[in-house]
Parts: C-alpha cells; structure tokens; sequence
C-alpha cells in the first residue's frame, strides 16, 4: 500500500505534509510516534478514504466497538451465519477464546477479552489491510501475549495482507518482527531495524 505525497490535516493544523511511503504485503508496519504526532488521526483517515487507495481497509482502536448487550455464544452465532462455523471456531481458537464464560454479556467481560472479539469479528470480514490503533495498551499480559501469538500466525498465513500497528508499547516491536517507522517533523520515516527507530523514538 503506497502513499505518494500524503498530506494530513486536522482542525487546520499539519499532522503529515509530503509523505511517501510504503506499507508492504504480510508484515507488521509498525508506527511510533509521540503524542500530538498524527497517529491516530492518520489511522482514522485511511480507514475513511479507503476508496482513494482501493483497499478494503478495516480499523481496530479502543473506540472500536463489538455489541455489548449480546452474550458470546450469541455473537457466535451470528458471525457463523455470516461466514463458516469452521473459519470462525478457527480464529476463536487461535485467540484462545475457548475460556471466556459463553453465557455471559459482552459487557460483563473484560477489556481483554473485549479487544479479542474484535479481532475475531473485524478478521472475518478478510480485510486487505487491517489498521492495529493501540490495541495492545493496558491489557494484561496473558491477553497481550495471546494477542501476539495470534497476529504471528495470521500474518503469516496471510502473505497478501497488511497490517498497520500504531503503537507506543515497545513491546509490540520486540515481539512482532516487522517493518518499522517513526512519524516525526511530519513524516513517516521507515528504519531498518527495531533497535534504531527505538532509539530514535525514546531519544
């Protein structure tokens, strides 16, 4: 996914100005950035302009909802009705989803399992590129240990797709090989490695 000369602009004030970049197919891109710097702003706009870059183009964040007044198995439900109890019990499994009390409302469950279903529901829908807006930050870290386990393995499974990571927890990089940028003086500027863009970010 290559952006040419992208500009981003919120409330009248330069976010991104000239950006060229290129998101490459079955790897994690991941992006650091300090606050105020455009992360999620830049999130929210490729996944609103997604018909200028003709990707199908799903975003996760903490603002991100799943329909809490359903319990799982009902949730379950409709998500097989949509795609295949196979593909469905599948990612379930690989989200270790299995433990989480079926008969209870979503909005009884934790964050953690929360931020689970909605991988598991946003994942069906076979996204191209699939935009990871902190979805890591404050979850415990057998939830954030299962949630590493899983993108290994669907990336991995998945060479044609593309994930974007923004995030501020360094662990992401350290656990998830990947591609790695950094937004500063309103660019995205990749690196080779995670040890100079963490360098670079914590400077």
């Amino acid at each position: 996914m290559e952006l040419n000369n992208y500009v981003l602009k919120f409330k009248n004030k330069l976010l991104l100005e000239n950006v060229n970049v290129n998101f490459e197919q079955g790897r994690i891109n991941h992006i650091l950035g300090q606050n105020g710097t455009g992360k999620s702003k830049f999130a929210q706009d490729l996944y609103i302009n997604q018909k200028k870059y003709t990707k199908n183009i799903g975003l996760i964040s903490s603002k991100t909802n799943v329909p809490e007044d359903i319990n799982f198995k009902d949730l379950k439900s409709l998500l097989v009705k949509k795609f295949s109890e196979k593909e469905v019990t599948k990612i379930a499994k690989y989200l270790n989803l299995n433990n989480i009390n079926e008969k209870l409302l979503i909005s009884k469950l934790s964050d953690g399992q929360k931020q689970k279903l909605k991988l598991l529901t946003f994942l069906l829908f076979d996204y191209d590129v699939l935009i990871l807006d902190e979805i890591t930050n404050a979850l415990d870290k057998r939830t954030t240990a299962d949630i590493y386990e899983f993108l290994r393995h669907y990336i991995k499974n998945n060479q044609n797709k593309i994930i974007i990571n923004i995030t501020h927890n360094l662990a992401d990089l350290k656990q998830l090989s990947g591609n790695y940028y950094l937004i500063e003086d309103y660019q995205i500027i990749s690196y080779e490695n995670q040890e100079e863009v963490i360098n670079k970010y914590i400077a």
